[in-house]
């Protein structure tokens, strides 16, 4: 389906009339333009340099940002309800859809005053009907800054209209909420001034500077009533009394980029168990982690097949309202590929993706047994998978260095703190997108 968007043209050209020329020229522009900001990952490093923030905007209409918003807000609500029940479920049931025997007694903790997720992104297929859920990136986003900071920053120098204006207010707000609950949430309450520390992998340049943006936003708003620091991964210690940093300072609240189902298989080099004896932390209240470990919940599609699952079966822990929600935005996803008879539930296009996959990896998109297209790596193959009905992604024709460049998008919302908040798109060549996929920042319609 071809998007209802149509491309901004903030540079008043036409490319399509310069050829190669004109490429060469859109080079030199967006890359003077992004080096304006050495600090974002506008063009990829590696073995061939790669185009990653696209020197254009897209227009969304104000219609399709309302929907993608409304679909995020009720969509939160219903998944955030499950995923407390699941919290409360029998671990056979929570082994059934995928989370790992070692982060059963993380799972069942219960951050009651903390939201379920503080910042969070949904990805849709925005089709003729409206928006699709994709997946819920519910426990280590990224994609922060480019929605929060860099659409902004790209509407305001091309004079056009953003349609995430106060988002990053909403986000500062959502940020100090959830350290004032993980704070009070905490046993013994600390005696001292106490400490919060953002940390991710101090090597990796978007984990890295997503994490410092959360912290520095924080640190704009003026004091507070605690310690706060960046640390990388590598500076953190545990021990059995708690989380430390490398010069001893004690960790109060733990803001991680950083994923559970890695978490718990990190070991010292002796062979501890670090990441486990971090959850045990967790669980004996001694520190507290954002986003909570229900967020860890909320990130297993599987989750979404159960969605389905308790509509089919018409369940009375949704409204009638509420069925008619999933309907609306739930792709039919299963945890099996066969219905109770031993037949495929899917005869057309489907998609096969593991329950805590990431970036692309170990996907499969099949046409009943044709593969029409399967993802370059495969770190997840071992995982539980969920079976979703496939959506055609809406598609539209960018400008990029390589020149006119037709392509797929993925829309989407963030939710903060409940509330729907920035959105934005992904662009990508293939079906399947990776780590790789264009950041297309986007602009609400201009008035004439």
């Amino acid at each position: 389906m071809e998007a209802v968007v149509r491309e901004a043209d903030p540079l008043n050209i036409t490319p399509g009339s310069e050829g190669n020329h004109f490429a060469q020229a859109y080079r030199e522009w967006r890359r003077a333009y992004y080096n304006r900001f050495p600090t974002f990952w506008g063009t990829l490093p590696g073995e061939s340099v790669e185009e990653y923030a696209v020197y254009g905007a897209l227009e969304i209409s104000h219609e399709h940002a309302e929907a993608l918003r409304n679909a995020s807000s009720r969509l939160y609500t219903l998944m955030t309800r499950l995923a407390l029940l699941l919290q409360q479920a029998d671990n056979e049931s929570l082994i059934e859809m995928g989370i790992p025997v070692s982060a059963l007694p993380y799972v069942h903790i219960v951050m009651p005053e903390m939201p379920a997720v503080m910042c969070g992104r949904f990805e849709f297929v925005m089709s003729a009907e409206g928006p699709k859920l994709l997946e819920f990136n519910a426990e280590t986003p990224t994609f922060v800054v480019e929605l929060f900071h860099m659409n902004g920053q790209v509407c305001t120098d091309f004079g056009l209209p953003d349609p995430n204006v106060h988002c990053q207010q909403q986000l500062v707000q959502a940020v100090r909420a959830a350290i004032t609950a993980g704070l009070d949430w905490i046993e013994p309450q600390p005696s001292g001034e106490r400490s919060v520390v953002f940390s991710a992998y101090a090597h990796r340049k978007e984990e890295r500077i997503t994490t410092e943006f959360y912290h520095q936003l924080l640190l704009e708003q003026g004091d507070v009533p605690y310690r706060t620091s960046f640390r990388g991964l590598h500076e953190l210690r545990v021990t059995r009394n708690g989380l430390f940093t490398a010069d001893g300072e004690r960790v109060d609240v733990l803001y991680k980029l950083y994923p559970t189902e890695h978490l718990m298989l990190d070991e010292d080099v002796d062979g501890t168990p670090v990441g486990l004896a971090l959850m045990e932390l967790v669980r004996k209240r001694q520190l507290a982690v954002i986003n909570p470990p229900i967020s860890f919940v909320l990130q297993n599609k599987a989750l979404v097949a159960i969605l389905w699952a308790l509509h089919l079966a018409e369940s009375e822990l949704f409204t009638s309202e509420e069925h008619a929600w999933i309907e609306q935005y739930v792709l039919p996803t299963y945890l099996s590929p066969l219905d109770a008879e031993g037949q495929p539930i899917f005869t057309g296009q489907h998609v096969i993706k593991p329950v805590y996959g990431r970036e692309g990896s170990s996907v499969t998109i099949l046409d009943q047994h044709e593969v029409i297209e399967h993802s370059q790596w495969n770190f997840y193959d071992k995982q539980i998978k969920v079976y979703q009905q496939y959506a055609g992604l809406p598609t539209t024709t960018i400008q990029t260095e390589a020149g006119l460049t037709p392509v797929n998008l993925v829309h989407n919302c963030f939710i903060v703190d409940g509330t729907p908040s920035a959105i934005g798109v992904r662009a990508c060549q293939k079906l399947i997108f990776d780590d790789n996929s264009y950041f297309l920042p986007v602009c609400s319609p201009t008035t004439t």
